[in-house]
């Protein structure tokens, strides 16, 4: 950063929040340097190797670790999904209601694993709250590593229970717990 950027993040710390919104230079001098990590564009399908932006690179940032997203049986059965039920039901399963492709899954996975039920939830936030919110309430106490994922430290905060933040690889008889 350069002086006159450096000055310019000290002084927008005191203007008001609508000031701030109006005079954002930030984004534009990362842009500009060619180091903005976000929202580059997408020119292929989803894959181990894309093309972004006129170049061909290595996709790092997918959650794509099977490779589902080019398997010809699951393209043909998202078709068929998409035809029988359109886009969805326009909110969470919870409130709008659950599918049939839900339950039918739910209860190939509770097979597969021995379990008389499962229930599956669509993102890790969801996951970490509806654990952690239903089996710690206000009276139990969560021990949380410090490096734990934020999503984690929401789902706690959310179950009402006392967490105490250790330092991963330090004795726990050691540490002073915030």
């Amino acid at each position: 950063m350069s002086q006159r950027d450096i000055h310019y993040s000290l002084i927008i710390k005191h203007m008001d929040l609508f000031e701030k919104c109006d005079h954002f230079e930030t984004l534009k001098y990362v842009r500009k340097l060619g180091i903005y990590p976000y929202f580059h564009e997408l020119e292929s399908r989803q894959a181990p190797v894309v093309q972004m932006e006129n170049h061909r690179v290595i996709m790092l940032g997918s959650n794509n670790y099977l490779g589902f997203t080019e398997n010809e049986a699951v393209i043909k059965a998202g078709h068929a999904a998409l035809d029988k039920y359109g886009t969805g039901v326009s909110g969470s399963r919870f409130l709008n209601g659950t599918l049939d492709l839900h339950l039918q899954l739910e209860k190939e996975i509770a097979e597969f694993t021995g379990y008389e039920e499962c229930m599956t939830v669509s993102t890790g936030f969801q996951t970490n709250l509806a654990i952690i919110s239903a089996i710690c309430g206000k009276d139990d106490y969560i021990l949380n590593d410090r490096e734990n994922h934020a999503s984690i430290y929401d789902a706690c905060r959310l179950s009402y229970a006392k967490v105490l933040r250790y330092r991963e690889g330090a004795p726990l008889s050691s540490q002073r717990y915030a």
